[in-house]
């Protein structure tokens, strides 16, 4: 009662009794000069970095107590800026510490079958309520795969088409291990707005992956880098080619880069070996989310896995394949882990 309304193209503003007010804006880069106290975003997978970090973000720096609250379904390998605040979140659960971000998502866990109806619950939290398992089963029916996977399921376009098949990687979780040595490979976001770092220790036949760090810099990955080094002598450094020059000196003597060409090598033999049970992981979220969305590429009569293809960040699969392909080599004491590509 009492409220002003205003309708314009483009923008839409009601004033309230208490002099409060309410706009609909379209989100475009051009959204300066507000300072609004909340900000609630729709439809976050297809707003763009521009618009969100530019515009959006800073226009709450004056207000007290800000809340930006974004919404969204899945995305596809366009969706930048809804891509990196879930993957700053997930590299918050996994390190377990507190962050500013809160995220909450209805989704099926990686790996799981999606053909399978019993599991469209995970990302349908109103089925039996607002939406039918039938309804469902009609949308699945439709020509485009990707839409259905995407909208209906939560799922990132593509993921359909991954390496490894739906719940083979949640097959292959141990418990964490302590033992020393093995290899730390080190890996930045195409963007390089993350670095991380995922290590391999061989435990008795099998080659044992787990995340050692997610960082935000450069110079807190070296630091995190040094620190490993300094308290486990046996800990060789494999990094990625793209960081291979700013390597310290004090540590290039531990230290073997890696790149495109050996993944190209690579790659078929440790999916040879998570498909056989001689690679197994930690559990780690992050891991599990760039494992079972990476998509393989061809080329020069191999495969690899492929950044461009993949809906979505997979550097810390990358890692994983060049600290598991370094653990997995023959040892002169001992059986080899790696076997041949067939």
């Amino acid at each position: 009662m009492g409220a002003k309304v205003v309708w314009s193209y483009g923008r839409n503003k009601v004033t309230m009794p208490d002099g409060s007010t309410w706009e609909v804006r379209a989100a475009v880069p051009g959204l300066h000069g507000m300072s609004p106290t909340l900000i609630v975003v729709d439809e976050l997978w297809n707003i763009s970095q521009d618009t969100y970090f530019d515009a959006l973000r800073p226009s709450q720096i004056a207000q007290w107590s800000p809340l930006m609250s974004s919404w969204s379904t899945a995305g596809d390998e366009g969706s930048a800026v809804m891509l990196r605040l879930r993957e700053q979140a997930l590299a918050a659960i996994d390190a377990g510490t507190k962050s500013s971000l809160y995220f909450a998502e209805w989704s099926m866990p990686p790996g799981v079958n999606p053909d399978d109806p019993a599991n469209w619950m995970w990302a349908n939290p109103a089925l039996g309520h607002t939406i039918t398992v039938d309804g469902l089963k009609a949308a699945a029916e439709t020509p485009d795969r990707g839409a259905f996977l995407r909208a209906h399921l939560n799922l990132w376009v593509s993921s359909a088409n991954a390496w490894i098949p739906p719940g083979l990687w949640d097959d292959r979780r141990v418990d964490p291990i302590t033992d020393s040595g093995g290899v730390l490979a080190v890996d930045a976001a195409v963007d390089e707005s993350k670095y991380v770092g995922v290590r391999c220790r061989v435990a008795g036949d099998r080659v044992v992956a787990s995340v050692e760090f997610v960082a935000d810099s450069s110079f807190a990955m070296w630091r995190e880098i040094e620190a490993r080094l300094a308290a486990d002598p046996k800990l060789q450094l494999a990094i990625g080619a793209s960081l291979e020059i700013m390597t310290p000196e004090a540590l290039r003597r531990r230290t073997t880069t890696w790149g495109y060409g050996e993944l190209l090598k690579h790659t078929g033999l440790v999916l040879n070996m998570i498909r056989e049970g001689r690679l197994v992981h930690t559990g780690e979220q992050m891991l599990a989310e760039h494992v079972n969305r990476a998509v393989l590429a061809r080329a020069q009569g191999a495969v690899v896995l492929s950044s461009q293809k993949s809906p979505g960040p997979i550097e810390c699969a990358r890692a994983m394949v060049a600290a598991a392909a370094m653990c997995a080599r023959p040892m002169r004491t001992g059986k080899a882990l790696m076997g041949s590509a067939r």
